[in-house]
């Protein structure tokens, strides 16, 4: 292979596709970068950011690592017509390992898979500029960690992969290599089934706390301010110190009023199947 990487953006015109390639086009030192995109509104999309659209059948058969940013739920339908044009060697990526786990994912012996995810800006994490703080989702401005998974293949293809999921999600400070079922666990059972259900808890307990009159701005203070500080607390990173023994009666009557007393089973592989086989097919729940 040449030094210069081809990689092709399958789904180019969609929300992944748009901040995945943009990335990658400022990187034109290591890669020759083509968008595919079959929509025709998306199409248009791509072409008001002044690039071009380019046909998957030219370029799939000629690109050294395709990154594949569809929707999960189409995974399995496009990835069979994809995965058949790729090139012997080449390198496939996809965004989200929920497919790869589920086995939907088209794959072939001679290529190279791989799963790639960002991890978002940490609020514990300095930023150095004011756009970087402000940039929640990352691969804009701020500094982000990545996981990234080998489904199957070659290690140097792999490496070729870990180079276009850091610069497709750059600023990247670490990428963590784990399993495909590894980041699953991860989203959507740590960061979907429960912080985002938590979350979006806290959200709705601010419109309650205006419903009794509490300024908004004082209850998402509030609230971000402790849940910043007990987060650093509970992580470890302020030591040893341990929150007040008020706060600990109340996380004991937190686990009763608020969360199920079961709710640790959503760590069981089980579930988990469960849990993304529902997430695939929405219209076929499994729990």
């Amino acid at each position: 292979m040449s030094d210069r990487i081809v990689v092709s953006v399958i789904g180019a015109g969609g929300k992944m596709g748009t901040r995945t390639s943009n990335n990658l086009l400022k990187a034109k030192d290591k890669f020759d970068v083509y968008l595919v995109e079959n929509s025709p509104k998306a199409q248009e999309g791509i072409r008001a950011r002044g690039l071009e659209v380019t046909p998957g059948d030219e370029i799939i058969p000629r690109s050294d690592i395709i990154v594949f940013a569809v929707p999960d739920t189409l995974i399995y339908k496009i990835s069979q017509e994809v995965v058949k044009k790729l090139k012997p060697g080449a390198g496939f990526i996809i965004l989200d390992p929920a497919a790869a786990v589920a086995k939907e994912l088209a794959l072939r012996d001679d290529c190279t898979f791989a799963v790639a995810h960002p991890c978002h800006p940490s609020y514990f994490l300095d930023q150095d500029t004011y756009e970087a703080r402000h940039d929640y989702f990352g691969g804009v401005a701020g500094k982000q960690d990545v996981v990234i998974s080998r489904i199957q293949g070659d290690d140097k293809v792999f490496d070729q992969c870990r180079q276009v999921i850091e610069s497709m999600y750059a600023p990247v400070e670490h990428s963590y290599v784990l399993s495909s079922r590894q980041i699953a666990f991860l989203e959507p059972t740590l960061v979907e089934l429960l912080g985002a259900t938590c979350l979006f808890a806290m959200a709705e307990t601010v419109n309650e706390a205006e419903k009794r009159g509490i300024e908004r701005a004082a209850a998402v203070s509030f609230l971000t301010g402790h849940v910043f500080n007990l987060t650093a607390n509970f992580l470890g990173f302020l030591g040893n110190t341990p929150v007040s023994d008020a706060c600990k009666v109340a996380i004991n009557l937190g686990n009763k009023l608020v969360l199920r007393d079961d709710w640790k089973e959503i760590w069981k592989d089980e579930v988990l199947d469960k849990v993304i086989a529902t997430m695939l097919h929405p219209e076929d729940p499994k729990i």
